[in-house]
């Protein structure tokens, strides 16, 4: 078993099919010329001595170099080790260390990382190993093949209520992943070509679009990050038929009116990542005639859970149905019950892909996996067609008085305004009530709605107890490296 078995079934007539395309610099790999690249650099890693079992971590930018590599450690039975590039030298070391990392590629030179002593990682920059694979010639040698459960992956975890976990993924949880895509999400056809402006060195890129584009014959398009003009480019010149994004990235490319004719060319679109508003929703669809898709996944189970296709969000946190025969989920209260339709509790599931656990960390381990479940930290409950609702982390749930409050209600009535762009509800701590509701909003340009006009506007759309007590006006979010709105931040505003 080996993620590079997608790219090696790929059938002759196929070969000349382009499987990678860099739109920063326009480089372009067919799948013949993809296999001959995999192949020469599992080679080139093999000789310096890296093998089966070693970890080995990429900080890389998006780029046809950062599959390559990805697969070639593949290749030779390495663990990836998957570094966000935009982690500066000092933040990188963490990795190292915690990981075990025996090789670090990265697009920092080596003499800026200044290990510590109990760190015995090679740091070896990108372009020195570009230079150094053009005159290398490889043995053709077969490819690793893993056990089902063998450790593949560490996928790290944001680390916002603590230091960042590796969550440890096999080899069958890439299998799986394909199982849960054809079953939930989309096909892809060798006509098909994926934009991919979501970070690489995340799951949502080296897993959610990697994997089943390998498997369809289809095209990855790369742009290193996030840019409207360039994405409509894309789009227009390499013929893009599927986005993949979070909602932040929708929000913005509804601002520029002038790429909407361009956004009505896709095939497809999908976010996740973080909660999308009804607001955004509706008027992708309305200004580009497709549905944007959306997915609740986590790392922890090799990203997706559910998946909503073809509706709107409706309630908000709509985030639709599990891969069926796949993953179980379930809502239950805290002493372990299962609660209700309609009623809000952790929801926890089971099933193929989940991980192993956390390196290294078997308390927090056994914290999340129990009794065969995956207890995902996030609120949500059970509708009575069986889809599933989110209402946030388990600490973003609000508790006025005893009464928990979803934010996500109180996002979605406040983003029902017509000067609102999107808003962040939280809890901020009350001597009477233990919480109350506070709301952070931004608005559309020039536009004069008063924290009192919102508050009223609010409470004919909402209990009252659900209603912000206090409204803070910003430019913008604190987001993180994925464009998720960073709560914790905005309790210490």
């Amino acid at each position: 078993m080996n993620y590079c078995e997608l790219l090696l079934d790929t059938k002759e007539q196929d070969l000349d099919l382009e499987a990678l395309i860099d739109a920063e610099n326009g480089k372009r790999l067919t799948y013949r010329e993809l296999i001959e690249e995999v192949k020469k650099t599992a080679g080139l890693l093999e000789s310096k001595g890296y093998k089966s079992g070693n970890v080995i971590a990429t900080h890389l930018y998006n780029s046809i170099e950062a599959a390559v590599i990805l697969l070639a450690i593949q290749y030779i039975g390495g663990v990836i080790c998957l570094v966000d590039p935009l982690f500066k030298a000092n933040e990188v070391i963490y990795y190292l260390e915690d990981s075990g990392a025996k090789c670090l590629i990265t697009h920092l030179k080596s003499v800026d990382i200044n290990l510590t002593e109990n760190v015995k990682t090679d740091i070896i920059n990108i372009n020195d190993f570009n230079d150094e694979i053009k005159e290398y010639v490889y043995e053709n040698k077969e490819f690793y093949c893993y056990k089902e459960d063998e450790l593949a992956l560490l996928l790290y975890t944001s680390g916002s209520t603590s230091k960042p976990k590796g969550v440890m993924l096999t080899a069958g949880c890439f299998f799986v992943f394909l199982e849960k895509s054809n079953c939930s999400m989309y096909r892809y056809t060798k006509e098909d070509r994926i934009l991919c402006f979501v970070p690489f060195s995340h799951g949502f890129g080296s897993v959610s679009i990697l994997i089943p584009s390998l498997n369809g014959k289809s095209a990855i398009v790369f742009l290193r990050s996030f840019q409207p003009i360039k994405i409509a480019k894309a789009i227009e010149d390499e013929n893009i038929t599927h986005i993949f994004g979070v909602p932040t990235h929708y929000q913005q490319l509804l601002r520029y009116e002038a790429i909407h004719g361009s956004l009505r060319k896709l095939k497809a679109a999908f976010v996740a990542a973080a909660p999308l508003n009804f607001e955004t929703a509706s008027a992708w669809y309305k200004t580009t005639g497709i549905y944007l898709d959306e997915g609740y996944g986590m790392s922890e189970t090799t990203t997706l859970i559910s998946t909503r296709m073809n509706m709107l969000p409706e309630p908000a946190g709509n985030v639709g149905f599990p891969p069926k025969g796949v993953l179980e989920i379930n809502a239950v209260d805290e002493e372990g019950n299962v609660c209700e339709d309609g009623v809000i509790g952790e929801l926890r599931i089971r099933g193929k892909g989940l991980m192993l656990g956390y390196l290294n960390r078997p308390k927090e381990t056994q914290e999340r996996l129990r009794d065969g479940w995956m207890y995902s930290g996030d609120h949500g409950y059970r509708r009575s067609d069986g889809s599933f609702v989110i209402c946030g982390r388990k600490n973003d749930v609000i508790n006025v008085a005893g009464l928990k409050i979803s934010p996500l209600e109180v996002e979605a009535a406040i983003n029902s305004h017509e000067d609102v762009v999107d808003s962040a509800a939280v809890g901020i701590e009350d001597n009477v009530y233990g919480e109350i509701v506070k709301a952070f909003v931004v608005l559309k340009d020039n536009a004069k709605t008063s924290e009192r006009d919102l508050i009223k506007y609010v409470s004919t759309k909402i209990a009252n107890f659900k209603v912000p007590k206090y409204i803070a006006f910003l430019d913008e979010f604190p987001r993180n490296n994925l464009g998720k709105i960073d709560k914790n931040a905005l309790k210490n505003f």
